[in-house]
């Protein structure tokens, strides 16, 4: 009951926590470029928001798997495209984090001004991120702070509704949303364009949840009461904060065109902006230091989650070896991926100090649009593709197609944000060099991590076993390991990373890496003698077997490993006694495939007492080991 109860509100909480940071750091970045347009800005931020949420909420409630759009395009499409996505909202997550640790200190400049500027305005922003790294990485996931957490959040969302409610009626003037529109060029329309990408921030909400749903307990009625609470609160928010904004510090012409203080002088902290506009002085008061109170806690909130959608969404991609596996190591009581939390951090630092908010903006924007728009495309195909699979949740408004059911939500939410690409594309060429070369670069790197480092298509799934990915495993204490190695191919490659990550989790205290042998054992028939020449052959297919072995154990520094090949004339006796020779602690074993022969023992198949992952080789050698044998799982047939 406990994770039902923690379900639904947290991942509402975590959702709005990137809604009320959107409108804490972009009211006065967008108004900028939207002028008195921000409210229809980001009334179509709030649309573009729900039809992505719909998009979300079917994907994740038929396959229950973290990843969001990464998991939706690996269902439609194929693991290339399942990349594309994922790595497209790798770097959304870093430049959240870095956005709302850079917005905290500029809502304490009520508290003191030295917090809001200069070295003051970076240390508390670094300070920010180094706190929510080392919160991940221990792990806060206690069911007392998240319902803290969500009742902070349940405050936030009163404290808007609070403010635009008074808003509305002390400075109520339509007047001052009028009077400096100019239909031909003021905003133009390049302006709102570029307001527009800079309010979706919002959208990594959307997938910090998707990464957290999977652990969460929740049912269908679930769904669609936070559908329902979403499509209410997030637009009425938007609209309501900028309509507010907007008549508390109006447009006003200037030196250099029209321009309102929420883009100068409170761009920083607008909803500040907002307060000082309230009469009388002590409601202004009032106000400004519940904002003081609440935003940079939400504000932090926000990054925390984020981190936290991060760690689980590196994980995502190293379990299904999009990315070298040693990046979503797991270690900590808590078995959190440390490594990619690490990295994540130092990122944002580099991308706090220089602080070009509004190109990180564009930055975020491009991933963000691009990886949606992958969803959304994604979840149209799946209704054709997967037409028969359970659907808890399904979007609203569907139309027949060529025999398929067409989501028009998911349609609809295709055409913004891909809208919203292309304009970052024409519009915005800083955010296209950085974004474009982040995507050139992961592309490379997952060409060459696939193909070459682990000689893998780039469209097949492959998945690293879970096991392979903790630092601490189960009670295990190795101090060698011995690998058989048996020319399966790529089968054998989740054996070995397995073994690594076992020896990497068991050093010899100090005294030197942890060792693997790898044996590859040369079975030769009765009609060839062992002591005469070696088929030339047989001698490349160790050679090639073991070479690749090697490969993988070199992407583990802590890890050793020497490589040999024997004669035999039974697999399983060479091992066992190659394993009493060297007095090893353990032999990691594959499962063998299941046999395909259906005419019993006499005809070569298995028999049938045997279970089907236990070959004739691991069944000698977990009859006759002197030690300790770990069996992997077979390949699915």
């Amino acid at each position: 009951m406990g994770r039902r109860f923690l379900g639904v509100p947290w991942l509402w909480a975590v959702a709005h926590s990137a809604v009320a940071f959107s409108v804490y750091y972009s009211l006065g970045v967008v108004s900028d470029d939207a002028l008195a347009l921000t409210p229809v800005i980001f009334a179509i931020a709030g649309l573009i928001y729900v039809l992505t949420t719909m998009t979300y909420v079917e994907g994740g409630a038929m396959f229950r798997e973290r990843g969001g759009s990464n998991t939706l395009a690996r269902h439609a499409f194929n693991e290339l495209a399942s990349f594309v996505a994922g790595w497209a909202i790798l770097i959304d997550y870093v430049i959240v984090i870095a956005l709302a640790a850079v917005t905290v200190p500029h809502y304490l400049g009520p508290i003191s001004t030295d917090l809001s500027v200069g070295d003051g305005e970076q240390i508390v922003a670094v300070a920010v991120v180094v706190a929510v790294a080392a919160i991940n990485i221990v792990g806060f996931t206690g069911s007392r702070r998240q319902g803290l957490l969500v009742a902070m959040t349940a405050a936030d969302l009163l404290l808007q509704f609070l403010l635009i409610i008074v808003g509305l009626i002390v400075v109520w003037d339509p007047s001052a949303l009028t009077d400096s529109l100019d239909a031909f060029g003021v905003p133009s329309v390049q302006n709102l364009a570029e307001g527009l990408v800079i309010s979706m921030v919002a959208l990594a909400g959307i997938e910090a949840s998707s990464d957290l749903a999977p652990d969460l307990a929740w049912r269908r009625e679930d769904l669609r009461k936070v559908l329902r609470a979403g499509t209410f609160v997030v637009p009425f928010v938007y609209v309501g904060m900028s309509l507010v904004a907007l008549m508390a510090l109006p447009v006003v012409p200037g030196p250099d065109g029209p321009t309102t203080a929420l883009a100068t002088t409170f761009e920083d902290a607008p909803v500040l902006g907002i307060t000082s506009a309230f009469t009388p002085a002590w409601l202004s008061d009032v106000f400004q230091w519940a904002v003081v109170a609440i935003a940079p806690l939400i504000l932090f909130f926000a990054a925390n989650v984020t981190m936290l959608g991060l760690s689980r969404h590196v994980y995502v991609l190293a379990t299904n070896r999009q990315i070298p596996s040693w990046l979503g190591k797991l270690g900590g009581a808590r078995s959190t991926p440390h490594v990619a939390i690490l990295i994540a951090a130092a990122f944002a630092i580099g991308l706090v100090l220089p602080g070009d908010i509004e190109l990180l903006a564009a930055v975020f924007a491009f991933g963000a649009t691009l990886a949606i728009s992958i969803a959304h495309l994604s979840l149209i195909r799946l209704r054709f593709t997967d037409p028969d699979r359970e659907r808890p949740y399904e979007v609203p408004f569907g139309f027949s197609f060529r025999g398929g059911s067409v989501p028009l939500p998911a349609v609809l939410g295709l055409i913004l944000t891909g809208a919203g690409f292309v304009s970052i594309i024409v519009l915005h060429g800083a955010a296209l060099w950085v974004g474009g070369g982040w995507m050139i670069f992961g592309l490379v790197s997952y060409f060459v991590y696939r193909r070459v480092v682990q000689g893998l298509p780039l469209t097949t799934r492959v998945s690293v076993p879970e096991q392979a990915l903790l630092k601490h495993p189960p009670d295990v204490d190795l101090e060698s390991v011995l690998v058989p190695i048996l020319g399966v191919g790529k089968l054998e490659d989740d054996i070995v990373q397995t073994a690594c990550r076992l020896a990497e989790a068991n050093p010899l205290e100090g005294q030197r890496n942890p060792r693997l042998e790898l044996l590859y054992v040369i079975d030769l028939p009765l009609t060839v003698p062992l002591e005469g020449p070696i088929p030339p052959e047989r001698i490349a297919a160790a050679d090639r077997a073991l070479g690749r072995a090697c490969e993988i154990v070199e992407e583990y520094p802590e890890v050793e490993a020497d490589s040999d090949y024997v004669l035999a004339r039974n697999v399983g006796e060479a091992i066992v006694e190659r394993a009493r020779e060297h007095e090893v602690e353990a032999i990691i074993v594959g499962g063998e495939p299941p046999t395909m022969i259906r005419g019993g023992a006499v005809l070569g198949g298995v028999r049938g007492a045997r279970p089907a992952e236990i070959g004739p080789v691991s069944e000698y050698v977990l009859k006759n080991a002197p030690c300790r044998v770990l069996l992997t799982a077979p390949p699915e047939q």
